[in-house]
């Protein structure tokens, strides 16, 4: 069995070729994922490959992974497990996994599913196509394939070359990364190993790439990063992430402009006043508090206290005071006890948070806090984690009763995925409004996807807001 480089391309098996070139590809995580999905498939099809709906119809099938939480990891395992039978049954099938598993664990998914192919980390995803070529025409022998592809700048640089942007999925949205990595090395988060250090792209190639999706009829673009408010640091030359929404602002025909994930500690009042001023700039910040006691955001390595987090809070509503806070807890962390659990469910309280997302701590091997005993009883962890889960419903069901009644701008993003008679779309905050697909007349509002629509609110549940057009 080889053993994988550090730089990330390992092949662990031989695949006789198969003439037909499709691919079926999941992605698992994050929209960094989703991003990097779109950027492979893209590549992918400059070379003849052609994206299918199942296992059964490809002859490449990918899995891009996650590795934030276990339970990531082990639906891919499940799916690798599932592939052995199909394997067998059709030895020509390739099979791959990218992504921060494939970074983290490339010797022990070789070594576990030895029907894997293809192991590809973090940095290489962009050269799929050739990487597939050379295994396709191994000798028969498990071997490594090398590569000198493992630097940001020189994947920006194929950005501009090979126009990834042609081939994405169809939509009115697009996500476009414009850093990778993280530097602050929270105790629990395997993201610096998976992904590395911050390294940001320039904004003339970002501002590139967004001008090109505007002119395919994208009109609501998500800048990414791990922490993207730390945009612009390892450039050295003043540009933050505040000069990089005005430069893509000012581009015509774009519609809305989003960002995610944000660090408390990175955001400016630069930045805010940005946000404010701007009028495409979504007034929503996606900002992990993680908890609500300081003692526990010491142990995870946050650098913020919950009184820094509450001034952030009240520097945002200061300046926008329609904007929405969306976060991410974590319940369960090594030695979080009963009165740490209530810091964080009062901190949910005072912030009121429009949406928040709440997971049970699961020990990420290889992290600082791997170290620490794993304490809290899984009973305790889930009834934790159901507590903020209804605490945060009941918040959602109170703002949007509110509304009832209310016009709400929205743009419009397509058919809702739960009903196919309805229309969805966001709010300039987040909010998810469904509207009915005909009017009256009985005649398809399809038109209105990609547009800017008052919405009229008249009902609503926990997670949605229910209207017509105004």
């Amino acid at each position: 069995m080889a053993e994988p480089l550090q730089a990330g391309v390992s092949i662990a098996s031989e695949t006789p070729a198969t003439s037909e070139r499709t691919v079926y590809l999941e992605t698992f995580g994050c929209q960094m994922n989703s991003a990097d999905s779109d950027v492979v498939l893209a590549r992918l099809a400059e070379h003849g490959w052609r994206q299918v709906a199942s296992v059964g119809a490809a002859s490449l099938v990918l899995y891009n992974t996650c590795s934030v939480r276990d339970h990531a990891e082990a639906r891919v395992r499940g799916r690798l497990g599932e592939l052995k039978r199909e394997k067998r049954e059709r030895p020509g099938l390739t099979i791959g996994i990218m992504g921060c598993m494939a970074q983290r664990e490339k010797a022990a998914l070789i070594a576990n599913y030895p029907h894997i192919d293809l192991v590809v980390g973090t940095d290489q995803f962009v050269h799929m196509p050739q990487l597939i070529d050379r295994l396709r025409g191994a000798d028969g022998e498990a071997h490594v394939v090398e590569t000198a592809f493992a630097d940001w700048e020189d994947l920006a640089g194929v950005d501009q070359q090979q126009r990834w942007t042609n081939t994405r999925s169809s939509g009115v949205n697009a996500y476009v990364p414009v850093m990778r990595g993280c530097n602050y090395n929270c105790t629990y988060c395997v993201v610096p190993m998976t992904r590395g250090k911050e390294k940001s792209r320039r904004p003339e190639h970002i501002e590139d790439e967004v001008r090109r999706l505007v002119d395919q009829g994208r009109v609501q673009i998500t800048l990414l990063g791990q922490t993207v408010d730390a945009y612009g640091k390892t450039l050295g030359d003043g540009t933050d992430l505040a000069s990089l929404l005005r430069r893509v602002h000012a581009i015509d025909g774009l519609k809305r402009l989003r960002f995610v994930t944000s660090h408390p500690k990175d955001i400016s009042d630069s930045l805010l006043d940005t946000m404010a001023e701007l009028p495409k700039v979504a007034k929503h910040l996606h900002v992990p508090a993680q908890s609500g006691s300081d003692r526990m955001l010491r142990l995870m390595g946050r650098r913020y206290t919950r009184d820094d987090y509450l001034r952030f809070v009240d520097r945002a509503r200061q300046r926008m005071p329609q904007v929405e806070f969306l976060s991410d807890f974590i319940v369960g962390f090594p030695r979080e006890g009963e009165d740490d659990f209530r810091a964080t469910a009062s901190l949910m309280d005072a912030v009121r948070f429009d949406g928040s997302y709440v997971f049970t701590y699961s020990v990420r091997p290889g992290t600082p806090a791997s170290h620490l005993d794993d304490d809290v009883p899984l009973a305790v962890k889930k009834a934790r984690c159901n507590e903020l889960l209804a605490l945060q419903l009941t918040h959602q069901q109170e703002k949007y009763a509110r509304l009832h009644g209310s016009v709400v701008e929205v743009l419009v993003e397509g058919p809702s995925k739960s009903d196919d008679a309805m229309l969805h779309g966001r709010s300039l905050g987040n909010l998810n409004i469904v509207f009915p697909r005909s009017g009256a007349d009985g005649a398809t509002r399809d038109r209105l996807i990609g547009s800017l629509v008052g919405i009229r609110i008249a009902r609503s549940t926990s997670l949605t807001l229910f209207g017509d057009v105004a």
